[in-house]
């Protein structure tokens, strides 16, 4: 957005700083702030991203005693995330559920809803479904946003899902002053609910809209182009469109037949060598696509064998690390002691002495009083079933987060962050657990020069916008080196990417077009676009 902002100020020469410029997350965020009180939300709510959601619904599992071997987390988290992604509502999910899996998931998501709303959290799909229907159940909020955004416009709309396109039809439904840019033959993601009828009925819903089609392209040679044509015009379903270029001609599309897997890993290898001792190109301007994950591991490992270097895009990424998740989780803690996620988490890190049985005792005492775990810190003389030493730990915590929850409201975000680290002897904590803890010492500090940015604004307020930011990142860390080697990376990640030479793994029937969508013409669709 920040990247957007700058090359529109420069377009219109103007000051962009009145227009709201974002993610529809981002959007839905600084509604909600501002407006989801009249919905009974807390303007002070905190983010939950997916590794905070998956926790949580594991949580419920166990305690509705389900089995996670039988019933797999991240199956119920896809159930759930569709259904708010659909704008449907946990009673209503429930009520239309057809198989068990799915009454099984509408049942959970009752417990996890409940959750959140007790920790004063939502989660990336509750960003989207909770501002639709703070726009469908408060026609003075919806006119107030009406008024405010006279034109809107939306990029990347083939991408869009239920909730997106509601929420867009809300907010232009008044001025009906609307700008879309998409292309259908681009919908690749609905996997995580995009929708490729929004932009293909876009003419029936807007009946008097112009349609521009830009079809000239800067990328790609035309040979590229016509290769690419000959697939996707097999979809019955998309708009007609063909793409040219300036740039005629170029080398052809090589389809090169290999025996198996390691054969294939070995001849990417060797092309790829190839051309870079001839000179013309570096291993950084190369990548391999592939279709899932685990193809890349045959690869890796003739790559390993001979010393190539390489870039995996997808492992595991700068907020998911474990250092950054506990800071971050003892900032949410600090700015939401009440938030039982970050408490749980980092309740014990660095060690505090305390065993599993002092925890699961706090958590009885504290559900049986019915309060928080936080809240139950205050009467630890009453807790007659911990130890002297147990209560010394938990006071020490206590007060801990108190003395920062107090600094955050007078200091610089870095200042707190620092005091959090110097309290809590997490530097040494960090550099004594595995031989990696320098490198993963310098994540935190990576993480800290991120808060300093923050700096500017005024106390308590740094915290809180530090936060949501971190929440909203994108799921792709930058890429701006590519000297490091070859890039391997799936599809779906590369799409937005450009690299001078590109390998494509594995373009045989059950691994490209996909096993899951062989006998679907919906799912056959998307793979062509992909």
């Amino acid at each position: 957005a920040r990247e957007m902002r700058g090359r529109v100020e420069s377009l219109v020469n103007l000051s962009a700083g009145a227009i709201w410029m974002g993610t529809f997350h981002a959007i839905g965020v600084r509604i909600l702030r501002r407006d989801g009180s009249a919905d009974g939300i807390d303007r002070h709510f905190i983010i939950y991203d997916e590794a905070d959601r998956l926790a949580v619904i594991k949580r419920v599992m166990t305690e509705l005693r389900l089995d996670e071997k039988r019933y797999p987390p991240s199956g119920m988290v896809a159930l759930i995330s569709r259904a708010k992604d659909e704008v449907i509502s946990a009673e209503d999910q429930l009520k239309a559920a057809g198989t068990h899996n799915e009454e099984l998931a509408a049942q959970i998501r009752l417990r996890y809803d409940a959750f959140l709303q007790q920790n004063n959290a939502l989660d990336f799909d509750d960003l989207l479904m909770r501002t639709v229907w703070l726009l469908d159940r408060h026609p003075e909020v919806l006119e107030k946003y009406q008024k405010r955004f006279k034109y809107i416009m939306v990029d990347e709309y083939q991408d869009t899902n239920r909730a997106q396109y509601l929420m867009v039809r809300h907010l232009a439904s008044k001025h009906r002053n609307l700008a879309v840019v998409g292309d259908d033959d681009q919908s690749i993601y609905q996997f995580r609910g995009a929708d490729v009828r929004n932009i293909l009925s876009f003419e029936h819903d807007y009946p008097d809209a112009k349609i521009v089609k830009l079809e000239q392209n800067y990328r790609s040679t035309q040979v590229i182009l016509d290769a690419a044509y000959h697939v996707i015009k097999a979809n019955p379903n998309r708009a007609e469109k063909r793409l040219w270029t300036d740039r005629p001609g170029g080398p052809k599309v090589v389809v090169a037949q290999t025996y198996d897997e390691q054969e294939e890993a070995q001849a990417v290898a060797r092309e790829a060598l190839r051309l870079v001792a001839e000179g013309d190109n570096r291993l950084g301007d190369i990548a391999v696509l592939y279709r899932t994950n685990a193809q890349s591991r045959a690869l890796e490992e003739v790559l390993l064998r001979r010393g190539v270097p390489y870039r995996l895009i997808g492992g595991l990424r700068f907020y998911e690390r474990r250092e950054v998740k506990d800071v971050l989780a003892y900032l949410r803690l600090v700015a939401n002691p009440q938030e039982t996620l970050s408490f749980s988490r980092i309740i014990n890190v660095p060690r505090r002495k305390l065993g599993e049985k002092s925890l699961a005792q706090l958590g009885y005492w504290a559900d049986a009083h019915g309060m928080s775990a936080w809240d139950s810190l205050t009467r630890l003389d009453e807790m007659d079933d911990l130890t002297p030493s147990a209560k010394g730990a938990l006071g020490e915590f206590r007060d801990l987060i108190v003395e920062v929850r107090a600094a955050s409201q007078e200091r610089r975000l870095v200042e707190v962050i620092d005091l959090l680290l110097m309290r809590s002897a997490y530097e040494r904590y960090v550099k004594d657990v595995g031989s990696d803890g320098d490198e993963r010492w310098a994540n935190v500090l990576e993480l800290r020069g991120l808060a300093s940015e923050y700096d500017g604004l005024p106390p308590g307020e740094g915290l809180q916008a530090f936060l949501e930011d971190v929440a909203l990142m994108s799921d792709v860390d930058t890429m701006d080196d590519r000297t490091q080697g070859m890039t391997l990376i799936t599809l779906h990640m590369v799409k937005g990417l450009e690299f001078p030479v590109v390998f494509m793994l594995g373009m045989e029937e059950g691994l490209f077009p996909h096993s899951r969508s062989l006998d679907s013409p919906a799912g056959l669709e998307e793979e062509r676009r992909l």
